[in-house]
């Protein structure tokens, strides 16, 4: 069994990068054939060694996976179940929380997870990651910003000066963050668009000019079209993005003509829609994610709590052939309640609100149900009624719902740097979770990317 290194080893990467670049120009039906044989080891070591999946499922069923779409017969895994389940029942024979790497998410949907990996899982964790970054226009003398809570580890290159990490510490204050940037002198960004945001304001109201970067990679929230004209034109950087998560790496990534193209070869990604029935890799419900390269901590059908739209792939960038992310809709559990107790998705409100030139920033609050504020940071041109113009138009659209829209100057981000932006409120100000079935209404919603602490273990 291997153990935990305190560097990088280049080789494992290297070896890794090879087969994920080779297999990204494969055509779609190709990559779903490799995506089988992934799959049904997985779901054979998974049942063997893992004794979480020895007592859910049964050798018929193992049996059975032969393809993608015969994993509706298994049972799916939700963020509750892994929270509460015990990590020597989720880790396969032979691992320990001693000789894996644990990586938590930020715990912004109000479930904080912990999932662990082996060496060999972070290998190729790590081999995905800078795939991200060179598919997006990333050079080996490039100075990485990469906006996290913790570090990275280092990798033996750094020395050479070649593909420099230098880490924006997102649980400091933002003074710290700053002196941070301004000492790295990025080239190339990564990171949660309103954490990156919230320094360009510091650097630009300190009269500070920072032209150097060429790319940002934005990932792990969404952004409004007046908040990235922002950044974008502070750097005069061109953008991409991610949309990922701690617990089963990279989904999707943008092509060169901006599409979201999943990533069938690493993961299996099923929709289960709204009258329970499942697709894969097609149309719009929750998103559910079997990971096809984890030894240590398997996770078979995972419930992520994002819904989804997911088109077939009509991109003319001849890059990716693989389906398109063409939207995420938003968490299932962020729901508004109305006050005779129906549901709708947060993104129903926050894409209204967005619609609205001169937006930067927003965060949708609920206290009680039947009521919500929202509130608004404003661009320096933004009119003086604009906030009235969005209530009115708000409490038109949704008329059971008792709407204020206030501006702020500040929003408070969760522990990890990154705004939550439907945040569901208890009377005592403490966030309760979202139950019942989900409401199908809900307007379309932008691009979301959830790529937290992606790349790298806390432990």
């Amino acid at each position: 069994m291997s153990r935990l290194r305190s560097t990088i080893r280049l080789a494992p990467v290297a070896h890794h990068l090879a087969t994920i670049r080779r297999r990204e120009r494969l055509p779609h039906a190709e990559q779903l054939r490799i995506q089988s044989e992934l799959l049904r080891a997985l779901v054979r070591h998974a049942h063997a060694n893992v004794p979480h999946y020895r007592e859910t499922l049964t050798s018929a069923q193992v049996e059975g996976v032969r393809t993608a779409d015969d994993l509706a017969g298994l049972p799916t895994l939700d963020r509750t179940t892994l929270r509460d389940t015990p990590a020597r029942e989720l880790l396969a024979d032979g691992f320990t929380p001693e000789n894996t790497r644990a990586n938590t998410t930020s715990g912004s949907s109000g479930i904080p997870i912990t999932i662990r990996n082996s060496e060999r899982d972070l290998g190729y964790l790590r081999a995905a990651y800078l795939q991200d970054m060179l598919a997006n226009g990333l050079r080996p003398t490039d100075r990485i910003a990469y906006f996290r809570v913790a570090p990275f580890l280092p990798h033996p290159l750094e020395r050479f000066g070649i593909l420099r990490n230098h880490h924006i510490p997102t649980d400091r204050s933002l003074d710290e963050q700053v002196e941070t940037f301004l000492a790295a002198k990025p080239t190339f960004m990564i990171g949660f668009p309103n954490v990156i945001a919230s320094v360009v304001d510091e650097l630009k109201r300190r009269g500070v000019t920072h032209r150097g970067v060429r790319t940002v990679l934005f990932g792990g929230e969404r952004l409004t079209p007046t908040a990235r004209a922002h950044v974008l034109d502070y750097f005069g950087a061109s953008h991409r993005e991610v949309y990922a998560s701690v617990e089963v790496f990279t989904i999707a990534r943008t092509c060169p003509a901006g599409s979201m193209h999943l990533r069938t070869a690493d993961l299996v990604v099923e929709v289960e829609h709204d009258d329970g029935t499942v697709s894969v890799e097609d149309g719009v419900g929750e998103i559910l994610v079997t990971r096809l390269h984890s030894e240590a901590m398997p996770l078979i059908r995972y419930r992520l709590g994002d819904r989804v739209r997911i088109v077939p792939n009509d991109c003319p960038c001849g890059v990716a052939t693989t389906p398109i992310v063409r939207e995420v809709v938003g968490r299932s559990e962020d729901r508004i309640v109305t006050s005779d107790g129906r549901r709708y998705y947060g993104d129903f409100l926050t894409t209204l609100t967005q619609s609205f030139p001169g937006i930067t920033r927003l965060q949708v609050l609920q206290p009680r149900p039947g009521a919500v504020e929202v509130l608004v940071i404003l661009s320096g041109n933004a009119p003086d009624d604009l906030t009235a113009d969005i209530e009115r138009e708000l409490r038109r659209r949704v008329p059971d719902l008792d709407v204020t829209v206030r501006r702020t100057h500040r929003i408070t981000p969760e522990a990890n740097g990154k705004i939550k932006l439907v945040k569901v409120l208890a009377p005592t100000g403490e966030r309760v979770p979202s139950g019942g079935p989900a409401s199908a209404e809900g307007g379309p919603s932008t691009q979301k990317g959830r790529m937290s602490d992606v790349a790298e273990g806390n432990d």
